[in-house]
This record gives C-alpha cells, sequence and structure tokens, in this order.
C-alpha cells in the first residue's frame, strides 16, 4: 500500500490543499500526518478539520504546546499559539465545534509503529521536541542512540528539512538522490519536510510518498502570497510569519 506522509502543515491551508490535490493525482488515498497541523499561520481550524479525515495524526510540539503551554517557544512563535488558541475558542463558532477541535488534539499520540516502520513528529528520543538535522549525522552519539530505538524505518518532521539519516552516518539530501530512497537494508530515518513552512531554502511544499520500499520526495507549488497576505492581515500573527514563506526560511 501507498501511502503518503504530510508534516507541518502549519495552519497554511493554500500549502494543504495543493498537496492534498498532488497526492490526489497520484492515486494515493492513504494519508498520515506527523502533527505540528497548527501554529504559525492563518487557517488552524481549517486544517486540523481536513487532518482528522486522514488514517491518524501525531502530536506535534504546536499541538503539544497549545495543549498546555510552549515554554520553549520563541516569543514570535508564543504569539502565534496564543492567537491559534483564540481561533479554536472563538465564539463565532458553535461550542461544540471548538470541543471537537480540542478533543481531536488531545488524543493525538506521539508515536505509531506499523510493523518495522516508526512514525513520530521529532525523534524517537523525545517524540514531539527534539530536532534531527543535517549536522546531527556528525553526533555518533545521538545517531546511534536514536538508530537503536528504530525497528528499520523511521519518518519524522519537525525540522522542516527534508531528507534521509542513514545508520552509517550519511545524510542523503532529496536533490543527492534524485529525490527518491529505495530502503534495502539497515535503518534509516526520513524526514518529510514541511507542507506549509518549509525552511530549506524552497519555499514549495514538501511531503513524502512511501510503498513500502522506495520513498519519494515530492515538492509542490502553491499561493504563497495568497497566505502571506491572510498574516500581513492578522492583527496576532507578526508579520515575520509571512516574509519566511517566500523565501523557505
Amino acid at each position: 500500500m501507498r501511502i503518503a506522509i504530510i508534516s507541518d502543515i502549519h495552519a497554511n491551508i493554500e500549502a494543504l490543499s495543493a498537496v492534498l490535490e498532488h497526492i490526489a493525482d497520484q492515486k494515493v488515498q492513504d494519508i498520515v500526518c506527523l502533527g505540528d497541523v497548527i501554529g504559525y499561520g492563518p487557517n488552524p481550524r481549517e486544517c486540523i478539520e481536513i487532518v482528522r479525515a486522514g488514517r491518524f495524526c501525531l502530536m506535534g510540539n504546536h499541538e503539544e504546546a497549545v495543549m498546555f503551554y510552549g515554554e520553549d517557544f520563541n516569543e514570535k512563535a508564543r504569539q502565534a499559539l496564543e492567537w491559534t488558541k483564540e481561533q479554536l475558542n472563538s465564539p463565532q463558532y458553535d461550542r461544540t465545534k471548538n470541543y471537537e477541535m480540542w478533543n481531536f488534539l488531545g488524543s493525538l499520540e506521539e508515536t505509531r509503529t506499523e510493523g518495522d516502520v516508526m512514525f513520530v513528529h521529532g525523534s524517537p528520543r523525545v517524540p514531539t521536541k527534539e530536532y534531527m538535522v543535517p549536522t546531527d549525522i556528525r553526533n555518533r552519539e545521538k545517531m546511534t542512540e536514536i538508530f537503536s530505538m528504530i525497528p528499520s524505518l523511521c519518518f519524522v518532521g519537525h525540522s522542516h528539512i527534508p531528507g534521509v539519516y542513514t545508520d552509517n552516518f550519511q545524510f542523503l539530501s532529496p536533490d543527492r538522490i534524485g529525490g527518491a530512497y529505495n530502503h534495502q537494508g539497515g535503518k534509516a530515518l526520513v524526514n518529510a519536510g514541511s507542507v506549509g513552512q518549509p525552511r530549506d531554502g524552497d519555499p514549495r511544499a514538501s511531503y513524502v510518498v512511501f510503498d513500502g520500499r522506495t520513498v519519494r520526495f515530492h515538492r509542490v507549488e502553491y499561493d504563497v502570497r495568497t497566505t502571506m497576505d491572510k498574516i500581513y492581515a492578522t492583527p496576532g500573527l507578526p508579520n515575520y510569519l509571512a516574509d519566511r514563506l517566500i523565501v523557505g526560511r
């Protein structure tokens, strides 16, 4: 079975809609989300409603923060967090709908393992908060411990930087491997990148499709300007959150 793996939507409905259309064009129906559906962006409710229809969604650090407290968030992220809470409690919507939103967020798992494949937002060690970035491949102690926790393959998000980490201490960017990674043995950790806020210098939305052996990385153009304009027009969201979208940082 082929599955699409999406992550870090960050309330960007334009990016999510474009990615879902791209997934449908490939006749992929099974979609899982690795968390951070909300945060930073202007459409948290709409994105939650869409993701709820997927096979499963995991808890990201932004879901965790909105449920509890984002003590490790910077000021801009905390501003967006407080604005997001207001949207999820908005009196403009029926109280039952608001309860459904919060109940969904409260029900999210931190990890999911199916067969020899693990799914998590951040890392197997610290599911919602630990980042996996390309320079980690030089940190053998960290990587060795993480690979000891992976059955065979692990999909993550959180850093917004797509690529493959292998157990022989290599980081393979999608460009380096022609957009596809064939998992033939050993252990690997795959970062699916971000749908709604890429940070690898490419503003296009990122996601992957997995068919049981091969992971294919995809980049999808979307209407970035519309998302930016929404953020600019929202007093509770810092303009910086719009500015970064156009440069993929």
